[in-house]
């Protein structure tokens, strides 16, 4: 599809992205169960990310969003007894500013959710090591990410370069949770 069908790069992105984000999801979504290893292993994605984020440098509007996330999410970690991670890897790129804005702001709006479907499944990892998912709900980065990506069109370089990197970067959560060991499931007949 050209985009030129677009009105702005908000719309593009949305359906550009659509793919990607879904694919993420449904295998977050995997993780929402009463198995503590498996919150483990959400607390490790979202380290994984913004550490990879604070490392590459992008001075985002988000920015000081993703190092407090970060230390939060590592606070969890420490909580719940988890081995020291191993650094996760660079990225390969240096992602453009509102692709970061993009994926952390909108990470926000999708953690409340989870945390809800976590705390009434009653997992008491989420009652002890909830530094990260107790964030404020701080939508104003949203809003503003929304109000800059409907002003800028959705052709050129620059909005190339953004949606390159806005998949880039849910490709390199979903390359993490694929490579974590699938839970063995008895099933009952």
């Amino acid at each position: 599809m050209s985009c030129d069908y677009y009105s702005s790069l908000r719309d593009r992105l949305r359906s550009e992205t659509r793919h990607c984000h879904q694919a993420l999801d449904e295998r977050v979504s995997r993780l929402l169960n009463s198995d503590p290893e498996d919150y483990r292993r959400f607390l490790a994605l979202q380290w994984r990310l913004f550490t990879a984020l604070s490392r590459c440098g992008v001075e985002s509007a988000c920015a000081p969003l993703v190092r407090e996330l970060q230390q939060r999410v590592q606070q969890d970690l420490i909580t719940l007894d988890r081995e020291p991670l191993p650094a996760p890897p660079d990225l390969n790129f240096r992602p453009h500013p509102l692709a970061v804005d993009y994926i952390v702001s909108g990470s926000r709006l999708g953690a409340q959710v989870l945390k809800k479907r976590w705390m009434d499944m009653g997992l008491a990892e989420v009652g002890t090591a909830c530094v990260y998912l107790s964030a404020p709900t701080d939508t104003s980065y949203w809003r503003e990410f929304v109000t800059c990506a409907t002003a800028l069109p959705a052709q050129g370089k620059e909005a190339d370069a953004i949606v390159i990197d806005c998949i880039a970067l849910f490709e390199f959560c979903i390359n993490y949770v694929l490579a974590q060991p699938a839970r063995e499931r008895v099933l009952h007949v």
